[in-house]
Parts: structure tokens; C-alpha cells; sequence
């Protein structure tokens, strides 16, 4: 019998339509046939069935409510002589039955609506190439026998062939006929852009925004078609942070927008990449306030799968290595570098662990320096990976709660000493550098940021009203906190390269600016209780509105950050002035107190003037009762009006937000103020 239903399976399919009960296709059309019309109720119960299959249900079936459902009874007959079917037709006809009555008895749909979908297959992009299929089997020679320890899930790809189980790196031949075909479908092609307009929108990148990817950056003589042909995802985030810096082009960045995260969806799941595709994400994630930490994540993902950890060991330690391996493996060991920046500066920006570990690239970077092919934006490249190795270290001692209080015992002001002589003596080091560019200064400002960062820790957690209990060990750190917050400000505003360039600088070093505005405006409020006679209105009140102002002189688009970074800054400025008018002057010295405790850079210029207990010399005459509060005839005794800024903390969300866009911003692109002078003379990129 399972002969005979396998021959049975093996004929013509029944044409699509309603299934018919029976086997009547089997049987030659030549043959008569007597076909019943009763329904499949009157006939189980052998009634009278007054059905007419082109009007519909009969009158029982319509009476009751019951489905109505057609059966086609056939019995075969040859010369007048009535024969019953094959037993392969009686059998299908009693199961077809069968569960016909099944159905009906579980109040199930009936067997006709059964009927088997149209299988659609799905449209595949053209990048993504038998994701299911098996791999052919390696070949080996006696020279190669491949890798003896590859790894469980290398164990599991070597056994099944199944390339879908990893990302791959695309070669370069894969990257000309993948981009050609992505080109189709660009920003260009899609009229978008035009091409004079993209190729503007370019070399403004590489004038203004290329220099701070460092070594990592693309090439200064790659062309648009190259960066087109080579990844849309690159071509792509280069038009949308041009697009940001550019005015009058806010529509158009909202268009590359949308466009560019469909293209990151798409290649997330994609199974080849290649160095510029995360290239690309780098980009965004430095300049897209949105888009920054979501970016950096996936890029390293995509790093990680494609082994670009890897390639540093593969640059310096492999023997008899090729020229073009060899460049190949430097490209990809930069990038490594670039990305570690981006994580752990992502990582002090939310106050969130890193994701990358401090692997061995990071740890052997004298090998690279050493070699013949560090150049210096390889050396600056690496200065700010060692400096923020150290900020990270700090954080993994004192941990990253932003409610975790640092005690003032000796051991906990000496942990933190040695962080902040470790900084120091990497600004030394690095800051004797001759670097291209702006890359000199960009170590001065990175120290004195950590300064600020290190230093703030001692303040996190500490509600500000309750600002004068503060262990006594812990005000000279204060003070150098607030110190160096003023220094991040004066560089800004004082050094020539970062007046002209603020615009067009990363996320994170405007949130560098945010962290001192919000820092300075929040603790001048209180910082006389503790012993500091910094005056705000002479020094803090005047170097912010110098920030809002450069702020607000610069050349970009209505949704860049730093329009409402001004808006934000101006607003708290306001605010904090209205609360200090009703405090006591915090100009007059307190009874008893050193003098180095007023407008004194040397509290972290002369850091080194240390004794056994951690802090500066010159503030060891802090005078305070045995219980550390202010002394007798303080102004802090007096009676303070509520701040809105009366709490502190290193990752408080209203620091950081000024950077982010969120909270403290204006709706986004609002741009200047509507009393601020539109911009002048941009010249011809005002028509882009």
C-alpha cells in the first residue's frame, strides 16, 4: 500500500481552488461518473439534502446554522457496471472523512480551509549571499593543517559549514561589486544630493571634522567616487555630519537622517563588512548627539566579530609578513585604537562601564611607537588611549554610582593621589610631543579635564546643602576641582585652535564644556561654606558668558548642540545669578583661613607640592571646629535660600545632558537665539 501512495503522491498536482472531497482527478475524464450533491451533514444522517451548489446552503443546513459544506460521492462506472475505486482512494476518501467529522466536532473550520499557503520567498540584498548553506570543505596542504584550537563556536562553524554562524570582512574585490551595487541606491543616486553638493559637503569634512579620527581617518586624497564604490554607510555618515555643521542644510540632515539608520539596521545583520562600514559608524557616533552610544556599541560588535583586536599581534609579531599585510594590519589595529577612544569616552560621558577591555594592543603601545611606522597622529592617537586608560581605572577603584560617596580616610585620599600623579605625569610625557595641528593642545585640555573629573569624584553623592560636612581631607581636592573646571573653560576661550575649531569638535569634548559650566554654576553657590573664596562674579560669571558667547558665534546648522548648549548655559546662569543675590558675599576671607584658598592656579600648576596625607601645602591652615564645621562668624551660618541645584554627582543626568540634548536644551533645532545676529559671509558653502 505505501507503494501505491507514493505513486499516488507522484502524480499531477490538483489545480488551486476548492478542495473537493474524494479522488475524483484520479480517474480517466473519459470514464463516467455519478457524482452525489448532498451536503456532508444530510448525508451522515441520511436526510433529504435540497442543496444547489450555485445558490448556496440547503434549507436544513441554513435552519440550524451549520456549515454547508459540498461532498462529490463518486463511484466509477464502466460499461453500466458500478465498480468502486482503487483501495488507495477508498483509504484517502475514509481518512478525508475522518477528520472531516473531527473538525466538526471540535467546532473547527473546515476541511476545505485547510488548503496550503503560496510560499513566498523572500527578496535577499544582494550583499548577503547563502546565509544557510554549507561552506565547501577547506583545503589543506602539509604546510597548513589549520588551527588546532579554534575555539567552541570555531569548533561548531569547522563541523557544519554553516557561514551563517559569523560575520566575515569583505575583501577587496568584494567591496567594489558590493558598493557599486549600493551606489544605486545612495544619496546620489536617489537625488538627495547632487554631486557638486556631496563633493562640497566632503571637503568640508576633511577640513574640519577628518582631523580629530586622528590616524584612523580616511585618506586625504580619497575621492567621492571612492568613498561611494568603497561603503554607503561611510558616504553616508560623512553627509550627516557635514550636513549638522553646515547652515541652512537642517532638512537635509533630517532626510541623510532616516536614511542612514536604515542603513545601520541593515548592517546589523549583515554578514560582510568591511573597515569602512564601521569607519562610518565612528563617525556618526563622534558627532550625532542621538546616535552616539548606540553607535559605539555596534561598531565594536562589528570590530570584535571581524577580529580587528587581532591585527596588532598580526602587525608586529608575525614573521616574514607581507608589505600589503602588513598595511592592511596597521589600518585595522588604528581603528582598534579609535575605538577604544570612542568607548571609553562614551563610558565617562554616562557614567556606564566600557565594553572594550584594555587588551593587549593597549598595553604593548610602546611597540607601535617604536616602530617604523608610527607617525604622530599615531602618537596622539595613543596619548589619548593611555590617558583614558588611567580615568578608567580610577572608576573601576571608586566605582561608577553616582549616589557611592568617596570617604576621607587616608586610604582613599592616597588611592586617589596616585591617580592624579599618574595624570600628571602622562601630560608630561605626551604634552612633548610635537604633534600636527591642533594635536598639542588637545593634550592640555584632556588633562585638565581629568583633573576636573578625578578631583569632582570627591563631591559625587554629597547632597550640596550639606556641603560644610564635608571631611576636611577632601576640601583641597575640591578646591582643585573647581580649579581645573575654570582652566577647561580658559582654554576654550584663550587658545587660538579651539576657538576657531569648537564647531566642529566631537560630542565629547563639547560635553567637556558642559561638565565645567554645570559644575562651576552649581557649586558657586556653595563653595564658600568649605573655605573657597574663589569669587564667582569677578572669574566664573565673566569665562561663561565667554563660553555662550563663543557658542553662539559659531557657523553651523540649527540642530547643532551648540546653539542649545548657550541656550542651556544662559538660562542656569540666570537662574543661579537671581538665588546668589540673597547670599553673603563670597569675597571675605574666612577667620583663620589661608590665603591660597582664593583665586589660586597653583593648586593644581604646583600638584606636586604633596606631604604624607595627599593635598597641597599651602591649604593644610583650613581652619574649621572639631565637628568640621565653618567657624564662628562664617556667612555660612546664615540662613541660605533653596538652589535649584542643590544636589551633586559625577554622572548627575543634569551635567551630561547639556552635551546629550536632552533635559536642559531647548527643543532641538532652534539654533541661535532669535536676538543674535544671523551668521555672515559663510561664503559659498551658504549655498550647499
Amino acid at each position: 500500500m505505501n507503494d501505491d501512495m507514493n505513486d499516488f503522491t507522484k502524480g499531477e498536482a490538483a489545480p488551486p481552488g476548492k478542495r473537493h472531497r474524494g479522488s475524483v482527478d484520479d480517474v480517466s475524464d473519459s470514464q463516467p461518473s455519478r457524482k452525489g450533491t448532498a451536503c456532508s451533514s444530510c448525508r451522515r444522517l441520511k436526510v433529504k439534502c435540497d442543496a444547489d451548489r450555485g445558490k448556496g446552503s440547503c434549507s436544513r443546513c441554513a435552519r440550524l446554522r451549520l456549515n454547508c459544506i459540498s461532498e462529490k460521492k463518486v463511484w466509477i462506472s464502466t460499461g453500466g457496471v458500478e465498480e468502486r475505486p482503487q483501495p488507495y482512494n477508498v483509504d484517502l476518501v475514509k481518512l478525508e472523512r475522518a477528520v472531516e467529522d473531527i473538525l466538526e466536532k471540535l467546532n473547527m473550520p473546515a476541511l476545505e480551509l485547510y488548503s496550503q499557503p503560496e510560499i513566498v520567498e523572500p527578496m535577499h540584498s544582494p550583499r548577503l549571499t547563502r546565509h544557510n548553506s554549507q561552506e565547501p570543505a577547506p583545503i589543506t596542504t602539509s604546510k597548513d593543517n589549520g588551527d588546532l584550537s579554534p575555539g567552541p563556536m570555531g569548533s561548531l562553524i569547522e563541523a557544519t559549514r554553516l557561514n551563517g554562524l559569523r560575520s566575515e570582512l569583505r575583501s577587496s574585490k568584494q567591496r567594489r561589486k558590493g558598493g557599486m551595487r549600493r551606489m544605486n541606491s545612495d544619496l546620489i543616486s536617489e537625488k538627495i544630493l547632487s554631486p557638486e553638493e556631496a563633493g562640497e559637503m566632503l571637503e568640508l569634512f576633511k577640513s574640519l571634522l577628518s582631523p580629530h579620527l586622528l590616524s584612523a581617518t580616511i585618506p586625504a586624497d580619497c575621492s567621492l567616487q571612492t568613498i561611494r564604490t568603497t561603503s554607503t554607510v561611510l558616504f553616508t555618515a560623512i553627509m550627516l555630519v557635514s550636513a549638522l555643521h553646515i547652515p541652512g542644510r537642517e532638512t537635509t540632515h533630517e532626510i541623510i537622517h532616516s536614511r542612514f539608520l536604515g542603513l545601520v539596521s541593515t548592517a546589523i545583520f549583515d554578514r560582510f563588512h568591511t573597515l569602512d562600514d564601521i569607519r562610518g559608524l565612528c563617525i556618526a557616533a563622534l558627532w550625532e548627539p542621538d546616535l552616539s552610544w548606540k553607535l559605539s556599541g555596534i561598531c565594536i560588535r562589528m570590530a570584535t566579530e571581524l577580529n580587528l583586536h587581532h591585527a596588532f599581534y598580526e602587525a608586529f609579531y608575525t614573521p616574514n609578513i607581507t608589505e600589503d599585510t602588513l598595511k592592511d594590519s596597521l589600518e585595522k589595529a588604528r581603528l582598534w585604537y579609535l575605538l577604544f577612544i570612542i568607548d571609553h569616552q562614551s563610558s565617562i560621558a554616562y557614567g556606564r562601564p566600557p565594553v572594550m577591555a584594555e587588551l593587549r594592543p593597549i598595553k604593548d603601545f610602546e611597540v607601535f611607537l617604536r616602530s617604523a611606522w608610527c607617525t604622530d597622529q599615531d602618537q596622539a592617537l595613543i596619548a589619548q588611549v593611555t590617558g583614558l586608560v588611567n580615568l578608567s581605572k580610577a572608576f573601576q577603584t571608586f566605582g561608577l554610582e553616582p549616589k557611592r560617596v568617596m570617604s576621607g580616610d587616608d586610604a582613599s585620599v592616597l588611592n586617589h593621589f596616585r591617580f592624579t600623579e599618574d595624570t600628571r605625569a602622562w601630560q608630561q610625557r605626551w604634552g612633548q610631543l610635537r604633534m600636527t595641528h591642533f594635536l598639542g593642545g588637545g593634550v592640555e585640555i584632556h588633562y585638565y579635564f581629568s583633573e576636573l573629573v578625578l578631583h569632582s569624584l570627591v563631591l559625587r553623592g554629597r547632597p550640596l546643602d550639606t556641603l560644610h560636612d564635608m571631611p576636611t581631607s577632601l576640601r583641597p581636592l575640591t578646591l582643585r576641582a573647581i580649579e581645573a573646571a575654570h582652566l577647561v573653560l580658559e582654554h576654550f576661550t584663550q587658545t587660538q585652535g579651539y576657538r576657531e575649531g569648537i564647531v566642529g569638535m566631537p560630542l565629547y569634548l563639547h560635553s567637556t564644556i558642559a561638565f565645567a559650566v554645570v559644575f562651576l554654576v552649581k557649586m558657586s553657590y556653595y563653595w564658600h561654606v568649605i573655605g573657597i573664596t574663589i569669587d564667582p562674579a569677578q572669574r566664573t560669571t565673566p569665562l561663561i558668558q565667554a563660553i555662550i558667547k563663543l557658542l553662539r558665534n559659531c557657523r553651523a546648522g540649527a540642530n547643532h548642540v551648540v546653539f542649545s548648549m548657550a541656550n542651556g548655559f544662559e538660562r542656569m546662569l540666570k537662574q543661579s545669578a537671581l538665588k546668589n543675590q540673597q547670599v553673603y558675599p563670597a569675597n571675605q576671607m574666612v577667620p583663620g583661613a589661608a590665603p591660597g584658598w582664593k583665586n589660586s592656579p597653583s593648586a593644581i600648576s604646583n600638584s606636586s607640592s604633596f606631604n604624607g596625607t595627599g593635598y597641597p601645602l599651602e591649604v593644610q591652615t583650613f581652619v574649621s571646629d572639631p565637628q568640621g564645621h565653618p567657624t564662628q562668624g562664617y556667612p555660612a551660618q546664615q540662613t541660605l535660600v533653596a538652589s535649584p541645584y542643590n544636589t551633586w554627582g559625577f554622572q548627575d543626568e543634569e551635567l551630561w545632558s547639556l552635551a546629550m540634548g536632552y533635559d536642559l536644551l531647548a527643543p532641538g533645532g532652534e539654533g541661535p537665539s532669535p536676538d543674535f545676529q544671523s551668521f555672515q559671509n559663510y561664503g559659498a558653502q551658504d549655498s550647499i
